[in-house]
């Protein structure tokens, strides 16, 4: 039971983690709706060209619009990173936080902005230099953002990224600021003229992932891992107190002989399953603490997705697990009361 918990812990935590932690990333930019390709599913391989950004500014109720191109690159020691391309007039600029150095002036090329993460366990700083795509680029500044993907992405110009990429013209994502983020009508609005203009979907940043097909299989997959994981520890909670009752004849018998119910021979194995399902949730939960600490210790996992399993979490899962243990263990209970006493003293 302990390893169901905190296995379930883990892997749901795992699948919950990445979603929150790109819907945050985004919302790092101040952007209200992000605009993609419509029926990609790989999240990054998508294209939209940029022409299309000043007919998006035209429609009513739009502040402004930026495009970000991503991709994921090699750089030094053939160590992959998300590299990010920002057009010089982008919004994205000015709401960079900086932890030291400068925003890349318009007029240069071949310049990064790290991020405090990734420059931290490459042994990077400003004025050094991180190789991208085989290309050599400048580090004029480092920054310090609250999500994990944004802490762990090297930003280039735009420009610069689709030269490396052969995508001239082209961003992953748009990035929709709104004059009024809180009127959901005019956000409806917006929305439906954006995906009027061509084969684009529009989705609130905080929901952006939600009909991603690769993210809703990845979320899948993990989830019902995790509930298999969970159902596992239940059989094993219910096999051990089945063969503790099928190696416990005799005692069971004299208690029936001595005057138990059945009801209070029933009582006293549910009990114990309570009891082995209570203390495997706390042991559990240890373990998947640990174990979703571990995830966010590997490098590759790591740097995208912080694994924090949530106190809603923990405590559901929790609750779940004492609740399905103390199920399972009324069938061994039923199984005790069947035998009268004569016939459990004689089979033991």
């Amino acid at each position: 039971m302990a390893f169901a918990v905190g296995s379930f812990i883990t892997l749901y935590g795992l699948s919950r983690s990445v979603h929150e932690n790109v819907e945050r990333s985004f919302d790092e930019h101040g952007t209200d709706l992000t605009v993609k390709r419509r029926g990609i599913a790989e999240p990054f391989g998508g294209t939209i060209p940029q022409e299309i950004i000043p007919e998006i500014k035209k429609i009513p109720g739009v502040e402004d619009v930026a495009g970000q191109l991503l991709t994921f690159a090699a750089t030094d020691n053939d160590d992959n990173v998300l590299a990010v391309g920002w057009s010089p007039d982008s919004f994205y600029w000015t709401g960079a936080p900086l932890k030291a150095g400068r925003i890349p002036k318009p007029d240069e090329t071949k310049v990064a902005l790290v991020g405090s993460e990734i420059a931290r366990t490459m042994g990077k700083t400003v004025g050094d230099d991180i190789t991208l795509l085989g290309e050599k680029f400048k580090i004029v500044g480092l920054t310090d953002y609250h999500s994990i993907i944004n802490r762990n992405q090297v930003i280039v110009k735009l420009e610069d990224l689709q030269e490396l990429t052969f995508r001239t013209g082209a961003v992953t994502f748009l990035s929709i600021k709104l004059e009024n983020p809180g009127d959901q009508a005019e956000a409806d609005r917006v929305s439906q003229a954006v995906e009027a203009l061509d084969k684009l979907t529009v989705s609130p940043s905080e929901g952006m992932l939600r009909n991603d097909s690769l993210f809703g299989l990845l979320t899948a997959v993990s989830s019902a891992m995790a509930w298999v994981a969970l159902f596992m520890g239940v059989l094993m909670v219910l096999n051990t107190l089945l063969m503790a009752v099928l190696e416990r004849t005799r005692e069971i018998g004299i208690l029936s002989a001595l005057g138990w119910s059945k009801e209070r021979i029933m009582l006293a194995l549910v009990i114990e399953g309570f009891i082995l399902s209570a203390v495997g949730s706390v042991v559990g939960i240890l373990l998947g603490v640990a174990g979703s600490k571990f995830l966010s210790s590997i490098p590759s996992i790591g740097r995208y997705v912080a694994v924090e399993p949530t106190i809603p979490l923990i405590a559901i899962t929790a609750i779940a697990a004492v609740v399905l243990g103390v199920l399972g263990s009324f069938y061994p209970a039923w199984v005790a009361t069947r035998a009268s006493p004569a016939e459990a003293l004689e089979r033991a």
